[in-house]
């Protein structure tokens, strides 16, 4: 428990935000590892504080500074909501050649500033309007990507719209970059978030036409240096920032392979290029091990766990499954969209509704066990005072004991549509839904 709190510690102190209670950006910068005691058991009438009716629709998770709750939108006329995972299956028009071009609608890109004791407005100021230039995925939405979160601004990133945009914690904007709209693969839309490290701003732009990441300077916008990859490749997972022993690392997942770099010259410091497919997920990780994990139709779907301090090329040769830097490759065992959880010497991944534990260390399986209860799962997993709370698009969220054996501790449900990652706010769960945002916390 105690390793768990440092580690997070650690990743806060490396994002220069104070406090641990703030959840700055996706699933915190800190693997989805919160230090935080949440409520066991809530439904619509028990532990549900408030409910916020937010303009628009977005899967973008909420981000907390202090007492404010930051989200970002879009709003659209007419109206684009969201389809459950088999609706938007049903839905998709067939493929034809080349990118499909966006729905005739206008999008007004949108961040809206909430109190997070009553969940009333505070503010909500446009960064964008226009119409998205490319289709997505009718389950996808046009403001999918997670904003950051400092004690100053917030930073939004509209993959649909082509747009960075920071704005003060009154909602007035600081600066706004135009880093253009580009198709992601087969029609699915863009997603991947930002990720900031002290004073700077990762900005992923890893789709069908480009592959790179812009490193801006969190204050003015301005450019500081760009990674670029080999080949263009749709990516939906977010740079990860990992915080080892020895230094800082940005984790670039992206189609045909993974890559570490150094945050403040974006050198690259090792690869991986055992890979096959896009990323859904995004890593986790603890100071000495980082998992991650692609799959897909066709794919192999590897799970693999890389050892701190590797260097160069680390890519297995033939039919190797491990070497001095790769602890594990195991096939057909990938997370699926949501991205896996690492703590305490345990790596926690789902897919669907199959929740595996491994060690980190040897990657041995400690437990595979399906939460019968619960069905398909967009939304990453989140830990919090020794519990996995695991959401399904239902608005079933299944609470499970952490640790190397398998314990459900509760079930609770929400009448919503959720693919949003659920964020901790001190005491408090924020489920983003299609609906509405909803504030769980004991009464």
């Amino acid at each position: 428990m105690l390793y768990r709190h440092c580690f997070a510690a650690l990743l806060l102190a490396s994002t220069g935000i104070a406090s641990a209670a703030d959840w700055p950006q996706f699933r915190g910068g800190t693997g989805g590892v919160a230090d935080a005691k949440l409520p066991t058991a809530w439904s619509k009438t028990e532990n549900l504080l408030w409910t916020a009716t937010v303009p628009g629709t977005g899967w973008a998770q909420p981000v907390v500074i202090g007492r404010t709750v930051f989200l970002t939108t879009a709003v659209t006329d007419p109206p684009f909501v969201p389809k459950n995972m088999m609706g938007g299956i049903a839905g998709m028009p067939k493929a034809g050649k080349g990118p499909a071009p966006g729905p005739d609608i206008k999008v007004e890109w949108k961040v809206v500033a909430l109190d997070l004791d009553t969940g009333k407005q505070r503010w909500a100021s446009t960064a964008a309007t226009g119409r998205p230039k490319y289709a997505i995925h009718p389950s996808n939405s046009f403001a999918t990507e997670t904003p950051c979160a400092d004690a100053e601004r917030v930073y939004a990133f509209f993959g649909s719209a082509g747009v960075v945009a920071a704005f003060d914690h009154a909602g007035k904007e600081v600066w706004k970059k135009d880093v253009g709209a580009f198709p992601g693969s087969a029609d699915l839309g863009v997603g991947a978030s930002p990720a900031l490290l002290d004073d700077t701003l990762f900005v992923p732009l890893l789709n069908e036409e480009k592959a790179t990441v812009l490193a801006l300077d969190a204050k003015t916008g301005k450019e500081k240096f760009v990674i670029n990859r080999d080949k263009p490749g749709t990516s939906w997972a977010t740079p990860f920032v990992w915080k080892t022993a020895a230094r800082t690392e940005l984790v670039v997942c992206g189609k045909g392979r993974v890559t570490g770099h150094d945050p403040k010259t974006g050198a690259e410091l090792w690869r991986f290029g055992n890979v096959d497919s896009s990323f859904s997920s995004t890593p986790a990780a603890t100071p000495a091990v980082i998992a991650f994990g692609n799959g897909g139709p066709g794919s192999k779907s590897p799970l693999v766990f890389v050892r701190a301090g590797a260097k160069g090329d680390i890519s297995l040769k033939g039919d190797a499954t491990a070497n001095e830097s790769v602890i594990m490759y195991k096939t057909g065992s990938a997370p699926g969209m949501a991205s896996p959880v690492a703590a305490d010497g345990l790596v926690y991944v789902l897919s669907s509704n199959l929740l595996t534990c491994y060690e980190s260390k040897s990657g041995a399986v400690r437990y595979k066990e399906r939460i019968a209860s619960l069905r398909t799962t967009a939304a990453s997993p989140l830990l919090a005072g020794g519990k996995l709370y695991v959401l399904d698009e239902t608005g079933k969220m299944a609470v499970v004991k952490a640790g190397p054996e398998f314990e459900l501790l509760a079930t609770n449900v929400l009448d919503d549509l959720f693919w949003s990652t659920p964020a901790p706010a001190g005491d408090k769960l924020l489920l983003r839904g299609v609906k509405g945002l909803y504030c769980i916390g004991k009464k």
